[in-house]
């Protein structure tokens, strides 16, 4: 009777995630952009030569991803975490002292191998290994810290900018994300309910009481990951997170520069305030539709809010349509961080997880080191984004039909191991 009193420790995790995604991802995703106009004046590169920079970061994921996943999953969390927060804000303190772009490059190539290893993989395992129920609401509010961090900070460095120089910014972000995140890492953080002598949020429920989200994602298939590489599921989710990562990275590292080139930087500063305040609520929004309804309705949901905001960005001079992309964008965000882990969970398995979220992360970062770039190409080719903005709402569309076509078509794996292995011998 006195455990059922206390709040479940897993809450505490999640709210240690906020702090992470609040103060760590968005200095490498939705803030990236906010140096690129003095960055690119005082070293006199162009945009595309800074994106790379981020690109490059992202890039280090493809390869980190399948490994980062197999140590956490062997109990190595907390030294990766550890040594992860103090790597990643020293590599992002000496952005401060780049002379060129190489220099930028160097550091930002030490940023990705520190970034991965304690951020969003270790975030997402933890939430996926403490919750059975309410996964898709975990997951959403750990996610949502980057949102909050976005709205919170990108009036900060607005300020920083304005008064101290993107140097000195950089060595203050850099601080800022040590003195909260490092804490948390060392005195919250358990890896699994186990660590604790618990077991996951909502595993003793009876499986009629269940949520449609907690069924999806708490079954097991009856093949490995391994088996399903030359199964249909598997390259149709692969793709979708391709894509995903590409249109994620490409909005939010160029919305930026590419708002504040058709308004004023206070009203650039407002708009990526009010995307990133309503992806808190997107994030949960989501999260509550996946638990509901299931990762197809939530799939809907987030990429169709995505695809109606690049549609609003080909008319972004409008002061007031660019408020309603604001918002739609927000809503669509949570896409980026929020599904991968719990489609990965319902197509895969929640036994083929933590296997399978390496590889879904390795391809969906490749998307994401392209991302910035590609958008950035297009614009230095045409001097404009609006030929990048038609080429992400295909993307978008395509991303939608990866996710929801690899789940349709790998529910006949989860029938039960002897059919599937019926169906393997056949073909």
């Amino acid at each position: 009777m006195e455990n059922k009193k206390k709040l479940f420790y897993g809450w505490w995790i999640v709210v240690g995630c906020v702090v992470i995604t609040a103060t760590v991802v968005p200095l490498v995703m939705s803030l990236s952009g906010k140096y690129a106009l003095a960055v690119t004046e005082e070293l006199g590169i162009n945009r595309s030569q800074f994106m790379l920079a981020n690109t490059i970061v992202q890039m280090i994921g493809i390869f980190l991803s399948p490994i980062v996943s197999k140590r956490v999953a062997l109990g190595q969390m907390k030294m990766l975490q550890v040594g992860g927060i103090i790597g990643f804000c020293i590599s992002y303190f000496t952005y401060s002292f780049a002379q060129n772009a190489m220099h930028l490059y160097i550091s930002s190539f030490f940023i990705g191998i520190f970034f991965w290893a304690s951020a969003l993989i270790p975030i997402s395992y933890m939430v996926t290994m403490w919750f059975k129920e309410k996964r898709g609401l975990a997951m959403s509010i750990a996610m949502a810290g980057i949102g909050l961090g976005g709205t919170i900070f990108s009036q900060v460095v607005t300020i920083f900018l304005d008064n101290y120089g993107w140097r000195t910014t950089y060595q203050l972000m850099a601080g800022i994300a040590l003195v909260c995140s490092l804490p948390i890492v060392l005195f919250v953080f358990k890896s699994s309910p186990a660590e604790k002598g618990l077991v996951a949020y909502g595993a003793d429920v009876e499986p009629a009481k269940q949520s449609e989200g907690a069924i999806e994602e708490s079954k097991d298939s009856a093949i490995t990951v391994k088996a399903s590489y030359g199964k249909f599921f598997f390259w149709l989710v692969m793709i979708g997170m391709f894509l995903n990562g590409l249109i994620n990275t490409g909005a939010l590292s160029n919305f930026p520069a590419a708002i504040q080139e058709m308004h004023d930087p206070t009203t650039s500063a407002n708009i990526i305030s009010i995307y990133s305040f309503v992806g808190i609520f997107g994030k949960l929004l989501l999260g509550w539709i996946n638990d509901r309804f299931g990762v197809v309705a939530s799939s809907i949901f987030g990429c169709g809010a995505f695809f109606i905001a690049f549609i609003l960005m080909l008319f972004g001079q409008n002061l007031g349509v660019m408020y309603l992309m604001a918002f739609s964008f927000g809503l669509g965000t949570p896409i980026g961080t929020v599904s991968p882990p719990l489609i990965t969970a319902s197509v895969f398995g929640q036994k083929n997880y933590p296997e399978a979220f390496g590889l879904v992360s390795s391809v969906g970062t490749l998307g994401t080191a392209i991302g910035s770039v590609f958008v950035a190409r297009i614009l230095d080719m045409t001097g404009s984004y609006s030929t990048a903005w038609l080429f992400m709402i295909v993307f978008t569309a395509l991303t939608l039909f990866g996710w929801i076509g690899s789940y349709v078509t790998s529910r006949r794996y989860f029938d039960g191991a002897q059919k599937a292995d019926s169906v393997n011998v056949v073909e």
